[in-house]
């Protein structure tokens, strides 16, 4: 069912029938409470009705019967005299309201007349001193007369306890026929009003679905660009149709400009796996009404035009950077090298330096002979063999080494222990090693040496710096299930707890520019983690940095 109305008159529809509804039943409800309230009012006035004889005329019926025969019974004139006064007193008041009753019941009214004159008999016969007499009238005529007209008045206060009863029946009788009446009223209104509201809601609930069913559509196609977008169709000329009008129409233009847009995005991607290959001829082409993307596109091209220019400028400075970083190693390990060539001369140029002296004197004090300066010569020559062989072991410890062989870890702990030899000795370090089990891996040997080279020169270097009182470095070489471990620990007081962590990243270092490139202990780790399939950490412990080296047995 279509309506041709707008949404604003549907629901003001609605709301009229709203109205009309409360208005009927606030309509019924007030009827219903006046006419309760006339059956209230009709009931509690034959309430009042007993409730007042009972209290002006029965009640003090009963009392005035009473004060009759408490005067018969009084012993003395002086209480009879009080009694009597009480006595006349609720007579007037008893004459007054028989005559009220008097209006509607004329017997009652004449039985009141002959009981009060058989109680004034009483009064008569006490004030003649003929209290028999006045016993008598009490006990009999008196008696019975009170009990007729006692009758009579219990008989109109029952007929008006059945007049109560009779309206609250006939009371509760209509409010079950006004309650039927209002049921079958909100019955009709709520059929009436679940109808119409019902048309009304379904056609706007109908063009609600229609609307999120068409926008479910195109979101389904913007996000999974699955099925096609199609029109939404609203039959009834209200609100949702221009809603709908104006959603099919941007939609088309949304799909439209995603196409082209998708067609860009395509276009950059291919651009940039042709980068990605090292292509950098390519360039976007597409075109785009989306102002972002058009200003993507120019961005890219122009960003293209100068990648190429950009990266090898950064390659440039790349590698020229490495090149000076590579120089400044080579420059310090040379430093070290000649430094511990120095040590390892000292002591053989010192011994040639007193051999040249002792021949001028031998020759000064003319004891020169032949076989003297054979001697001599012999002792030079030794020293000069030493020197040399200490050049050759230099040269082959740095020299870089092609292919992996089998090698002692002892052996080559020692032999780079003994290009450190001299210069520990130099600087009274304290050096032991203790060998508690050798073994033979598979590797590098030289760069193996080279990373013991490196924590040895590295420990000598802050117990040097620090000025440690009795220096000392222990080499622990052991081995273990699967690897060969080699400790090295000092007792320079240890690494700082905030820089523990960093001492094995590339160009950390704690000395100055100038003495050191923050790269020795960054190579260590990748030669003994990458190349030897093992690791290398270091902890606190005594007093001191301990270096633990773990590689994989053969």
């Amino acid at each position: 069912m279509n309506f041709n109305i707008n949404i604003k008159f549907k629901l003001g529809i609605l709301f009229l029938i709203l109205c009309i509804s409360i208005a009927i039943l606030a309509y019924k409800s007030i009827n219903i409470s006046e006419y309760n309230k006339q059956t209230l009012k009709t009931i509690h006035s034959k309430s009042q009705e007993m409730l007042s004889l009972q209290d002006k005329i029965i009640t003090p019926l009963y009392r005035l019967r009473e004060l009759t025969q408490s005067l018969v019974m009084a012993p003395n004139n002086s209480i009879r005299r009080n009694i009597q006064r009480s006595l006349n007193t609720l007579q007037i008041s008893l004459e007054k309201e028989f005559k009220v009753l008097d209006l509607e019941n004329t017997d009652l009214l004449n039985k009141w007349e002959v009981y009060k004159k058989l109680t004034n008999d009483t009064i008569n016969y006490l004030e003649e001193e003929f209290e028999e007499g006045a016993y008598v009238n009490v006990t009999t005529l008196s008696r019975t007369q009170f009990h007729k007209l006692l009758k009579d008045l219990l008989e109109i206060q029952s007929k008006s306890l059945n007049n109560s009863t009779v309206a609250y029946t006939k009371a509760s009788q209509e409010a079950k026929e006004i309650k039927l009446e209002i049921l079958i009223v909100i019955i009709t209104v709520l059929i009436l009003s679940t109808i119409i509201g019902w048309l009304i809601s379904s056609n706007i609930i109908n063009s609600i679905h229609t609307v999120q069913k068409g926008l479910r559509d195109f979101f389904e196609y913007l996000n999974h660009k699955k099925g096609d977008v199609k029109r939404i169709e609203i039959a009834s000329k209200d609100e949702f149709y221009e809603m709908a009008e104006m959603i099919n129409g941007n939609v088309s233009n949304i799909k439209a400009n995603i196409e082209e847009n998708e067609q860009l995005i395509k276009n950059a991607t291919k651009v940039l796996e042709d980068i990605k290959s090292g292509n950098l001829g390519s360039r976007l082409t597409k075109k785009s009404k989306h102002e972002a993307l058009h200003e993507l596109k120019i961005m890219m091209n122009n960003m293209i035009d100068n990648l190429e220019f950009k990266i090898q400028e950064q390659i440039d400075k790349r590698l020229e950077q490495e090149q000076l970083l590579i120089q400044q190693s080579k420059l310090a390990s040379m430093g070290e090298m000649i430094g511990n060539i120095a040590h390892q001369w000292r002591q053989p140029l010192a011994e040639i330096c007193a051999i040249h002296m002792n021949m001028k004197v031998t020759y000064d004090f003319d004891k020169f002979t032949k076989e003297y300066l054979s001697k001599k010569m012999k002792e030079a020559n030794t020293l000069t063999t030493y020197m040399s062989q200490t050049i050759t072991d230099f040269q082959n410890f740095f020299k870089p080494q092609g292919e992996k062989e089998e090698f002692s870890v002892e052996k080559a702990c020692r032999e780079a222990f003994f290009i450190l030899e001299s210069s520990l000795k130099y600087h009274n370090v304290d050096t032991t090693i203790s060998v508690v089990e050798d073994s033979i891996v598979f590797g590098y040997k030289n760069e193996y040496s080279q990373v013991i080279l490196n924590v040895l020169s590295n420990a000598k270097d802050i117990l040097i710096e620090r000025e440690i009182k009795n220096p000392e470095i222990k080499i622990e070489i052991k081995t273990g299930d699967n690897f060969a471990i080699i400790k090295i620990q000092d007792n320079a007081g240890g690494v700082k707890e905030n820089i523990i962590e960093k001492i094995f990243d590339p160009y950390f270092t704690t000395r100055h520019k100038t003495q050191g490139t923050g790269i020795g202990l960054y190579m260590s780790k990748n030669i003994i983690e990458r190349n030897m399939n093992g690791f290398i950490n270091v902890r606190n412990q005594d007093n001191g940095a301990l270096f633990t080296i773990k590689v994989k047995k053969q």
